[in-house]
Formats: structure tokens, C-alpha cells, sequence
């Protein structure tokens, strides 16, 4: 009786803990748009990378048909700033391409294409206004870009 009260008590806390590195790991994934492809009219010539992207904080979906953009690096011509994920509900047949950043092996040269929205004909199109926002955890010159 003894033994199954221990194998009992153990299989608690596995299951606990397999439930608390699930929550760790950023849970079962978030609802996504469709991907549109990166055109090479996407890419611009850069002189540098961005700095490693900040840790953001999910909030809760505000809605069924909200999906999940990633926070993306915006490139304004002589820098990089950061542009906070959120929760959007994207207009009908709209896909998202991710930024990207390349680097031609010939001679190094970066490369960076912005994350874009595209419709149902693959036109760029203004970005869908963020139900939610995320909020960043990294803080930029002590204060978080979210907080700005």
C-alpha cells in the first residue's frame, strides 16, 4: 500500500512539473497569420544587425479571431528600432511576411526586409491595428520601449 502511495505522490509531481515547464516554455503555440513570402524588393542594403530582439510578454488573446504578429525590427535609415508584437485581427485573405536579415556571402553585405502585410492580391498593405500589445521585458537605456 505504502509503495503505491509513493508511486501515487511522485506521478503528482511529474505531472506537475511537466505542467509547469509547459507554462515555462511558452505553453501550447499562438494562433498565427498566414505567411506571406519576403519579395526581394524587400530588401534594403544595411550596415549593421539588429541587436538580439527583447523578450516579450503575451497578453491574453481579446478575441477569437485575433492572431499573434511577433514584435519585428523596423529599420528607419540609420538605425533599428523595435516594434512590439500584439493580438490583430487581420482583413480577409491578408498573410504577413516576417522581417528577415541577410547577409550576401560575396562580400557581407546585410540585408534587411521589414515585416510586411500583404493582400489577397500579395500588395503591400497598412498593418492591421493591434487589439493588444505586448510588452517588452528588456529595458532600453533603463526604460522598456513599450513604456515610451
Amino acid at each position: 500500500m505504502r509503495s503505491r502511495l509513493v508511486v501515487s505522490a511522485v506521478r503528482g509531481r511529474l505531472a506537475a512539473l511537466g505542467a509547469a515547464l509547459l507554462v515555462a516554455c511558452g505553453g501550447p503555440s499562438l494562433p498565427r497569420p498566414d505567411e506571406a513570402p519576403i519579395l526581394a524588393a524587400d530588401y534594403v542594403e544595411v550596415p549593421f544587425a539588429p541587436r538580439a530582439a527583447p523578450v516579450e510578454v503575451v497578453p491574453d488573446r481579446p478575441a477569437k479571431n485575433a492572431v499573434w504578429t511577433d514584435g519585428a525590427w523596423a529599420w528607419n535609415g540609420d538605425r533599428f528600432r523595435w516594434v512590439n508584437g500584439g493580438w490583430v485581427v487581420p482583413p480577409s485573405g491578408a498573410r504577413r511576411a516576417p522581417w528577415a536579415l541577410v547577409r550576401r556571402e560575396v562580400d557581407g553585405q546585410l540585408f534587411f526586409a521589414p515585416a510586411v502585410w500583404r493582400d489577397a492580391t500579395g500588395r503591400t498593405m497598412p498593418d492591421p491595428v493591434p487589439v493588444a500589445r505586448a510588452r517588452t521585458r528588456v529595458p532600453r537605456e533603463g526604460v522598456a520601449e513599450s513604456e515610451r
